[in-house]
């Protein structure tokens, strides 16, 4: 039987709390009245990371946790990223669970498995896996699960490893069609499985016309629906409800206190056919693979169904056209691990794809189309390497201190040294986090940035993007110094990092 058979359908996702950071003493108030109001309603399963909501998420679960007696699961995380060995995983274990006022879990996570490259590192010798299995040997997990945005081909072999107990996948009316076999193989190896953006990110709840069809006639809400239509597969057992207020996550409890008013097999059958008719989306089908210039075009096509809707607010960012760009490239380096390696159309128009296209799609033209967006966008690797240079390469500079560490901070150090080989400078890493001073990460050690003016970087570059211009602002002071304060991110950028 599914690990998570015996849980209440909905769990609480902590991504989403209305927090603005440490100091939003409000939002945290209203985040813990979330979090006791879903275990009140009997949600029993918790979904959490270090790094949700501004870094606050655990604070407020060991908050709401000391206020009730109503019991509850949680899953602590490890994103191999950030951290490659089975001693620190259990490092990262153990700062959660003290974060959280807790000596155990239930659920260990290697959390965020982009390709199968990615699980064979877990797996070696000394890696995350091994220590995921030392904890649980000792009693302070129970299960060990995966989370992934991995293509299907290699999530289905991640599963078929027979390695992990659950795993977490990003299912929706979006991507269904392309993740039928992953749902069909959990069943068959018998792994279970919580939904994460059941919503497609916001695009769903944000379209409730263009989605209707997921409707049946006793349901005419097409949220309700596409919630209802992800926990129809026989293999999902929960679906994880990210939430920033108690109206919506008594508006998602709702869905569940009532039967399908359709069977879900009929419901699936349903929705499945009707995605097929829809005009100008993507359906996933991947007949158009094969592209001799090795263009992943139906990966290109899926990502491009958000431009069939309004824009999702994402990063702080509101511009529409960043938006649909963010949304697109988010989608095939996030879930497809892919950026060009130049932002030039290298399609040769030869019309294959088209060809065999389901839909008539004109691809030729999105392909084009996606190119340009990713040239205005920053998004190849010519222009990252065109980006570092400009910033940082043979600048006379001593120290480069870079602010946050994190990935970020992992992938500017790892791509400089992929395009300009080892640095003729110092890292230095900064964070605000006092529980991650003094520590090491690639390679460098993690100071306050109190240490600015004693360390004295000849340029500090701040790598994150949803708040890179307020800490620009609290940089300010240290141009004083002799520091040069610089944005990795330039105005129509999208993330290097998602």
């Amino acid at each position: 039987m599914s690990i998570f058979k015996a849980y209440y359908p909905l769990g609480l996702g902590t991504s989403r709390f209305p927090i603005n950071g440490p100091s939003d003493h409000s939002g945290i108030e209203k985040s813990v009245d979330i979090v006791l109001k879903a275990l009140e309603l009997g949600v029993n399963y918790i979904d959490t990371s270090y790094s949700y909501s501004a870094g606050m998420a655990q604070a407020v679960l060991k908050k709401a946790f000391q206020r009730t007696q109503n019991p509850f699961d949680v899953t602590v995380k490890v994103m191999y990223d950030i951290d490659k060995t089975a001693d620190a995983a259990r490092k990262r274990v153990e700062l959660q669970l003290e974060e959280m006022g807790l000596e155990r879990a239930k659920f260990f996570t290697c959390w965020s498995i982009w390709n199968y490259e990615i699980f064979e590192r877990i797996m070696e010798k000394g890696g995350v896996y091994e220590g995921a299995q030392k904890l649980k040997d000792e009693g302070i997990i129970d299960h060990i699960c995966f989370s992934t945005h991995a293509p299907p081909a290699d999530i289905i072999k991640i599963i078929e490893s027979g390695m992990f107990e659950g795993v977490s996948i990003s299912y929706s009316l979006l991507n269904a069609r392309d993740m039928q076999a992953v749902l069909d193989a959990a069943q068959k190896y018998d792994v279970g499985v919580t939904v994460m953006n059941p919503l497609g990110g916001g695009i769903i709840a944000q379209n409730p016309d263009y989605f209707s069809f997921a409707c049946s006639k006793e349901d005419a809400s097409t949220v309700h629906a596409a919630l209802r239509f992800a926990k129809a597969h026989p293999a999902v057992d929960m679906i994880l409800g990210g939430v920033n207020s108690l109206q919506e996550l008594e508006d998602s409890w709702r869905v569940w206190q009532t039967p399908d008013p359709e069977l879900p097999e009929l419901r699936r059958e349903r929705v499945l056919k009707q995605l097929q008719g829809l005009t100008g989306f993507c359906t996933g089908c991947q007949y158009c693979k094969g592209c001799p210039q090795g263009l992943p075009v139906s990966q290109m096509m899926q990502a491009r169904n958000a431009l069939l809707f309004a824009p999702t607010v994402a990063y702080n960012r509101r511009e529409p056209e960043l938006l649909y760009n963010i949304q697109i490239f988010r989608k095939l380096l996030f879930e497809n691990a892919w950026i060009p390696e130049q932002a030039e159309n290298t399609c040769i128009g030869c019309g294959a794809c088209e060809e065999k296209c389901t839909q008539r799609l004109k691809i030729i033209d999105a392909i084009e189309d996606t190119f340009r967006r990713a040239k205005q966008a920053g998004f190849s690797l010519e222009q990252h390497k065109l980006r570092l240079k400009e910033l940082l390469y043979r600048q006379g500079f001593r120290r480069v201190g870079l602010y946050p560490n994190g990935g970020f901070a992992k992938l500017i150090m790892e791509e400089y040294s992929q395009f300009f080989g080892e640095p003729e400078f110092e890292w230095l890493l900064f964070n605000s986090d006092p529980k991650m001073w003094g520590e090491q990460a690639n390679g460098a050690t993690i100071h306050s940035p109190d240490e600015l003016f004693t360390l004295k970087p000849d340029i500090v570059l701040i790598g994150t993007y949803k708040y890179d211009t307020e800490i620009a602002q609290d940089l300010e002071k240290y141009k004083a110094a002799g520091i040069k304060i610089e944005k990795l991110h330039q105005d129509q950028n999208v993330p290097w990092v998602f």
